[in-house]
């Protein structure tokens, strides 16, 4: 009796806990960053000395959520600033029916921005903002992530103050319906935004998508809305981009 109780409790981990060979591959190959080129160096500013980080090289009292895709670091006038871009992947969450125990298992990314900043006063990096967003699908084309070689570190308006945009698209189809695209700049604590669409079939005679609009505070900084206008029409095109 004793035997076969031991064999009992051997076999019930086993079952409940098993993994798959696709779960243990994927866990053998789980990364803590992966390179995907998102920095644009040839559209930031020359006179900004960005250095771009390993995962090893970001201080273990930083806390953010993801995989890193892109982290770097530079000196300015408010002190050492590092920026971190992450991504979460693919996973399940319960979409539950309203007033109702009911739900579907649905498709979840998220993707996060952070910029941590130290002035000279301080002994740890504290964090300024946090950009989030996700995308919630169900059996579909889907993807949530920043657009390859498009994040900017610039002074466009030469006032000491850096100002980083950061160009991401958020993805859910069923057939050729474009995707959907943000670009947030951050000047300080000051947000901007431009918001629309991918386009598709940009080397056609009639391809779609690629508008956006402008947030509000855009209208007034004519430098700012230049810029993010020229950059969105750089990225809008969804050809050649990974997702």
């Amino acid at each position: 009796m004793k035997n076969l109780l031991t064999i009992f409790i051997l076999i019930i981990p086993n079952l409940c806990f098993g993994q798959t060979k696709n779960h243990k591959e994927k866990f053998r190959l789980l990364e803590p960053d992966i390179c995907l080129g998102i920095w644009d160096k040839e559209n930031s500013s020359e006179s900004i000395k960005v250095d771009t980080l390993n995962y090893d090289d970001i201080s273990k009292a930083i806390d953010f959520r993801g995989t890193v895709v892109e982290a770097l670091k530079w000196t300015d006038s408010s002190g050492e600033n590092i920026l971190i871009q992450t991504v979460t992947g693919h996973f399940t969450w319960k979409d539950y029916d309203e007033d109702s125990t009911d739900y579907l298992i649905q498709d979840k990314s998220e993707l996060y921005a952070y910029l941590f900043q130290k002035c000279k006063s301080d002994k740890e990096f504290k964090r300024k903002w946090r950009v989030y967003d996700y995308t919630e699908c169900f059996g579909v084309d889907w993807f949530t992530g920043f657009v390859p070689k498009a994040t900017t570190i610039t002074d466009l308006d030469n006032d000491g103050i850096i100002e980083i945009s950061l160009p991401y698209v958020s993805i859910c189809r069923g057939g050729m319906d474009p995707g959907i695209m943000k670009i947030i700049l951050y000047e300080g604590n000051t947000k901007y935004a431009l918001r629309g669409s991918t386009m598709l079939m940009c080397g056609s005679e009639n391809p779609y998508g690629g508008e956006f609009t402008a947030s509000e505070n855009l209208k007034t900084n004519q430098i700012f809305e230049n810029f993010l206008t020229e950059h969105w029409n750089r990225n809008k095109c969804e050809e050649g981009k990974f997702y």
